[in-house]
């Protein structure tokens, strides 16, 4: 007996998520394998493999080796490995690859570095005057300063 059903290839792969059109779910999902989003995810997801389809849409905190968005991301993006942003691909807020190619017509509209340059995902630095001294310490490091 077959094990081919009408459900595709796609589900035949263990370890993987097929969310179809028209379906929403919200919550957390860790994908040992692919991942495919072809309805709307609200919440984080974790997968070696993601491909968004067209009307595919994710918000929240997204992880993955590798990335392949013909739809929507909303929120946090991270692909470790290849992000590819088609020409359908939209990508809003914070995006970080390891490689990165855009069709002609991929948005990004956001922030978007390298993933081993963390200086450029985080927020601004905030500046602070941490050099207060009482005037014991000014006086010692004068004193210091002049030998």
């Amino acid at each position: 007996m077959s094990k081919s059903n009408n459900y595709g290839e796609q589900n035949e792969q263990k370890g993987s998520i097929f969310i179809g059109e028209g379906v929403t779910v919200t919550g957390s999902f860790s994908i040992p394998g692919r991942a495919v989003v072809n309805g709307t995810l609200n919440g984080e997801l974790s997968a070696d493999e993601l491909l968004v389809g067209e009307q595919g849409r994710l918000v929240g905190k997204i992880l993955a080796r590798n990335a392949d968005i013909h739809g929507q991301t909303n929120d946090t993006l991270t692909v470790s490995n290849h992000l590819v942003i088609r020409a359908s691909g939209r990508v809003n807020g914070k995006a970080s690859y390891g490689e990165l190619e855009i069709e002609r017509g991929g948005l990004v509209a956001g922030t978007i570095a390298p993933v081993d340059d963390k200086s450029r995902m985080s927020e601004p630095p905030v500046l602070t005057n941490i050099l207060s001294h009482s005037s014991e310490d000014k006086d010692s490091f004068d004193a210091a300063e002049s030998q």
